[in-house]
C-alpha cells in the first residue's frame, strides 16, 4: 500500500479544511476518496469541487461502502465520536478523531478497549503538539536540562470566544450537546501538551466559573491545582471571556525555568549551580545562585501542524513509524478535564484516575438541570 486511503466523516469548518487539505495533496501519504456529509450546500459543494471524492449522504451509506477507504477521520460534534469510533473499529477501519476524542473518561476507555480488540490505529488530531516551541520544549525537559522539577505554571486566557461562536451551533457549549466548554474544547489542546510533558498528575483540584461571560450553563473560566507524586505541583489558568489575553508556559526545576510563549518562543534561564547544591553551599543571606538566561531559536511557522499529524498517523500505519498523537493521549486530556469537573461539582480536590460512575451521574444531573432551566426560560 503506497497510500492510505481514508474518507472523512463531518464537513463543517474543520472537515472543510481537512478535506481541502487532502485534495490539495498536501499530505503525501494520503489520499480522500470519500467524504460523508448530510448538509445540502456542503453535498453541493463537494460535487462540484471534489469531482474524484465519493460523497455518502449519511453514516449508513459510509458504512456500507466501507471497501473504499483504509481508515475513517471524525470530524462531527463531540458526542458521536466515541460511537463512530467503535463503529469503524469494528469495520476494521483505523480512525483519526478530532479533539476531543470523547467526553467521558469511561466512554473513550470503551473506544480504546474496541480498537485493541479489532487491532486497528487510533489517533487523535492535536496539532498544537506539533508547534515547534513545544516540540523544544518536550526535548529540553527530557534531556533533564531543568534537572528535579519543581512547579509549571500555564496561564492561557487568549481563548476569546464572543457569544456569536457560542450560538454557531446547537449542539455547542452546553452540557448536553459538548459535554461542556472550555475545558472539553479549546483546553484540550493545552492538557494534551501538558500530559506530554509531564503525565498525569495524582491529584486535581478545580475552581471554575460556569457562566462567567456568557448566559449558559457550561464552564468559561477555570483555575485548577495539579499534584504529583515527584513534588511536582502545577497551575493551569484559563478563560475564554477574557481579551486581551496571555498565553505563557512556565517551567520551574532545580537547575533552571523554561518559558514557552504565544506558542513561538522559548526561553531558558539556567542555574549555573542547582538550587539544591547552592543551599548546601552558600552562606550568604540574600544569596542566589548565578544563571544565564537565553533564547532558544525555534520556528515560528505552525502552519503545517494538521499536515503533521496526518502525515505521522499515515506514516504509522504505512511504514510503522512511531504514533505522535494515540488514542492514549486522547484518553488523558480527556481525564484532566473530567477531573477538574468532578472536582468543581464535589468541592474538593480528586485522585486519578477518577470514579468514572460518579462523573456520569453528575454530568447526566447538569444536563437535565440544564434542559429544565431552558424549559422555563
Amino acid at each position: 500500500m503506497e497510500k492510505l486511503r481514508v474518507a472523512l466523516i463531518g464537513f463543517g469548518g474543520m472537515g472543510k479544511q481537512y478535506a481541502q487539505m487532502l485534495r490539495d495533496g498536501e499530505v503525501d501519504r494520503m489520499v480522500l476518496t470519500g467524504v460523508c456529509c448530510r448538509n445540502a450546500a456542503g453535498i453541493e459543494l463537494l460535487n462540484k469541487e471534489y469531482p474524484n471524492v465519493a460523497v455518502y449522504a449519511d453514516a449508513e451509506e459510509l458504512f456500507a461502502h466501507r471497501d473504499a477507504y483504509d481508515a475513517l477521520i471524525i470530524v462531527t460534534p463531540h458526542t458521536s465520536h466515541v460511537e463512530l469510533g467503535m463503529r469503524a473499529a469494528q469495520a476494521g477501519k483505523h480512525i483519526l478523531i478530532d479533539k476531543p476524542i470523547g467526553t467521558t473518561v469511561q466512554e473513550v476507555q470503551r473506544l480504546l478497549d474496541c480498537v485493541k480488540q479489532n487491532q486497528v490505529v487510533c489517533g487523535t488530531i492535536f496539532n498544537v503538539r506539533m508547534y515547534p516551541a513545544y516540540r523544544k520544549a518536550k526535548e529540553i525537559l527530557d534531556s533533564g536540562v531543568l534537572g528535579r522539577l519543581q512547579r509549571a505554571l500555564w496561564v492561557c486566557n487568549s481563548w476569546y470566544r464572543s457569544p456569536a461562536y457560542h450560538r454557531s451551533s446547537a449542539w455547542r457549549s452546553t452540557w448536553a450537546g459538548e459535554r461542556g466548554g472550555l475545558l472539553i474544547n479549546q483546553s484540550q489542546h493545552c492538557f494534551d501538551i501538558w500530559q506530554s510533558l509531564f503525565g498525569l498528575p495524582e491529584q486535581i483540584s478545580a475552581d471554575i466559573s460556569y457562566g462567567r461571560y456568557n448566559p449558559f450553563q457550561v464552564d468559561d473560566a477555570v483555575d485548577m491545582q495539579m499534584r504529583y507524586a515527584n513534588g511536582l505541583h502545577g497551575t493551569y489558568i484559563a478563560s475564554s471571556g477574557e481579551h486581551p489575553g496571555v498565553n505563557r508556559l512556565e517551567i520551574w526545576g532545580s537547575k533552571g525555568k523554561l518559558c514557552v510563549e504565544n506558542h513561538t518562543m522559548v526561553t531558558l534561564d539556567e542555574n549555573l549551580v542547582d538550587t539544591e547544591t547552592f543551599a548546601r553551599m552558600n552562606t550568604e543571606i540574600y544569596g542566589v545562585p548565578p544563571h544565564q538566561c537565553r533564547q532558544i531559536p525555534v520556528s515560528e511557522d505552525c502552519s503545517d501542524s494538521y499536515r503533521r499529524v496526518f502525515d505521522n498517523f499515515a506514516a504509522h500505519i504505512l511504514q510503522g513509524e512511531p504514533l505522535l498523537e494515540s488514542g492514549e493521549d486522547g484518553l488523558a486530556s480527556v481525564m484532566l478535564a473530567n477531573g477538574a469537573y468532578l472536582s468543581s461539582w464535589r468541592k474538593e480536590p480528586v485522585t486519578l484516575p477518577i470514579d468514572g460512575e460518579c462523573y456520569n451521574a453528575l454530568l447526566q444531573a447538569h444536563i437535565r438541570e440544564e434542559a429544565h432551566g431552558a424549559t422555563e426560560g
